[in-house]
C-alpha cells in the first residue's frame, strides 16, 4: 500500500464498491416500496433508458478519453478544447434524438405519459453525468468523474427511500425516475463547474479540430458502448418479454449483486483511462508494463475474496429484496462466476481502445451479444432465468478469453491475473509502444 499505483487502483475500487453498495441498497429500498410488478416494471425501463444514454451519446464520452489524454501530453489546449465543443453538440442533438423515439415507442405501446416523461428526463441527465465524468476523470480526478457519476447521488436517493419506508411509504417507478433525475442533477452540476475551474487557459484558446480523427474513433467506440450495453442492460428487457415482469424483476436483483466484479472491472477501466494513456503516448513502457503488474495483483486478491462472499453470502443478499428473490440464488452465483472470470482478465477492453485498436474490439463485443442472445433463445425456454444467467457467464468467459489474445496479439501485454505467473513479462514490451507508432 505505500505503492501509489497500488493505492490508486485501491481507492478506485473502493469507490466502485461504495457505488455497488449504495446501488444494491438502493434497488433493495425501491423493490420493498413497490409490488413485484412495478420493480420490473422499473427495472426494464430503467435498461432501457441506459441503453438510451450509451446510443445517444455515439461514443463521444470515450472520443474524450482517447484524445483528452493524447491532447494533454501534448500541450495542446487548442485541439483540447475543439474535441470538447464537437463532442458536447453532437451528443446533445443525438441524445435528443434518442429520447423522441423512445418517447414514441412508449406512447404506441400504451404505457403513462408521465411514466414516459420522467424516463426522458431521467436519461437526459444520465447522459449529461456519462459525459461529465469522463471530461471530469481526465481533468480533474477520478473521484470528482465516478464519485459524482455513481457514488454522491446514490447516497441521497438511498437516504429520501429509506425515509420513506420508515414512514411506512409506498412510491412508483414514475416518482422513483424524478427523484433519481433530481439527486444526479446535484453531480452534474458540480462536475461542470470543478472542469471549467481546471480550464481556465482552454476557454481563451481558439479550438482547433481534427474532425476526420475523431469521426473515425467515435463510429468503433459508439458501436462498442453500444455492444456493452447491450451486454449489461438487455437481458433484463429480453427476460420481462420473454417472462414476465416480476421475474425480469428478480433476474435484474441477482444481475445488479452479481455486478460487484463487474464493479471491479468498471474500477480498473477507470484507473487504465486515468493513468495507462499518458504513460503510452509518452512511451514510458518500463511504468507501463509495472502498472499493470500491480493492478493484477490487486484484481487477485478481490476476485478470490468476492468468489467466497458471494458463494456463501448469495440468499441472505437476496433476501434483502424480499423472500421471492432469495430462492433464486444459484441464478446470482452463475452470473457472479461470469463476472469474476470478466474480472480476472483484466483492463484489456480500456487497453486496446485507449491505444488504438479499438477496431479488433468491437468484433468480440458484437460476438457476445449474439452468443448471449441465442443462449437465452435456447436456454430460457428450458431453464427459465436460471438458462438466461448460463447463457450470460458462458457468453461473458468466451468474450474475456478473445479480449486478453487480442489484447496480447496487438499490444505485447497481458492484462489479466496470469501475468502474475509469468515472470518473461517483465523483460516484454509492448510492440505499440516501443515502436512509436504514429497512427496511434
Amino acid at each position: 500500500m505505500r505503492r501509489d499505483v497500488t493505492r490508486g487502483v485501491a481507492g478506485t475500487i473502493l469507490l466502485k464498491v461504495g457505488s455497488g453498495a449504495l446501488a444494491f441498497a438502493l434497488f433493495s429500498l425501491a423493490a420493498r416500496a413497490m409490488s413485484a410488478d412495478a420493480f420490473g416494471v422499473f427495472a426494464a425501463w430503467l435498461c432501457v433508458a441506459q441503453i438510451g444514454s450509451v446510443v445517444g451519446l455515439v461514443g463521444q464520452e470515450l472520443v474524450l478519453v482517447r484524445f483528452l489524454n493524447e491532447y494533454q501530453v501534448q500541450g495542446r489546449a487548442d485541439l483540447t478544447k475543439g474535441v470538447l465543443l464537437s463532442s458536447l453538440k453532437i451528443s446533445s442533438i443525438a441524445t435528443l434524438a434518442v429520447i423522441a423515439v423512445i418517447a414514441a415507442v412508449g406512447s404506441i405501446k400504451g404505457d403513462s405519459g408521465l411514466l414516459i416523461l420522467s424516463v426522458a428526463i431521467f436519461m437526459s441527465v444520465n447522459s449529461g453525468l456519462m459525459f461529465g465524468s469522463q471530461v471530469a476523470r481526465s481533468l480533474v480526478s477520478i473521484l470528482m468523474g465516478e464519485g459524482n457519476r455513481e457514488f454522491f447521488w446514490r447516497v441521497l436517493v438511498v437516504l429520501f427511500l429509506a425515509g420513506l419506508l420508515f414512514a411506512h411509504g409506498q412510491i412508483d417507478p414514475t416518482e422513483l425516475f424524478i427523484v433519481m433525475a433530481a439527486a444526479m442533477l446535484v453531480g452534474l452540476i458540480v462536475q461542470v463547474i470543478s472542469v471549467l475551474v481546471e480550464l481556465p487557459g482552454v476557454r481563451k484558446e481558439p479550438a482547433r479540430y481534427e474532425a476526420k480523427r475523431w469521426n473515425a474513433s467515435a463510429r468503433h467506440f459508439w458501436l462498442a458502448s453500444l455492444l456493452e450495453s447491450a451486454n449489461q442492460y438487455f437481458d433484463v428487457i429480453l427476460i420481462y418479454w420473454m417472462l414476465d415482469a416480476a421475474t425480469a424483476g428478480i433476474y435484474f436483483a441477482a444481475s445488479r449483486l452479481a455486478n460487484v466484479f463487474a464493479m471491479l472491472s468498471a474500477a480498473l477501466y477507470s484507473f487504465a483511462a486515468r493513468r495507462l494513456p499518458s504513460l503510452y503516448f509518452s512511451k514510458n513502457s518500463e511504468e507501463f508494463e509495472h502498472t499493470l503488474v500491480l493492478m493484477a495483483e490487486v484484481t487477485a486478491l478481490c476476485v478470490a475474496a468476492g468468489v467466497v462472499g458471494i458463494w456463501f453470502g448469495a440468499p441472505y443478499l437476496l433476501g434483502l429484496f424480499g423472500p421471492a428473490f432469495a430462492a433464486q440464488h444459484w441464478t446470482m452465483v452463475v452470473l457472479a462466476l461470469g463476472t469474476a472470470f470478466q474480472a480476472a482478465g483484466g483492463p484489456s477492453a480500456a487497453i486496446l481502445q485507449l491505444t488504438g485498436h479499438e477496431g479488433g474490439y468491437v468484433p468480440v463485443v458484437a460476438a457476445n451479444v449474439v452468443l448471449r442472445l441465442l443462449g437465452f433463445l435456447i436456454l430460457i425456454p428450458w431453464l427459465g432465468v436460471l438458462g438466461a444467467a448460463l447463457s450470460a457467464t458462458l457468453s461473458l468467459a468466451i468474450a474475456t478469453i478473445a479480449l486478453n489474445w487480442l489484447c496480447r496479439r496487438r499490444t505485447g501485454v497481458d492484462p489479466s491475473v496470469l501475468v502474475l505467473l509469468r515472470f518473461s513479462f517483465w523483460k516484454a514490451k509492448p510492440r505499440a509502444v516501443a515502436a512509436g507508432d504514429p497512427d496511434v
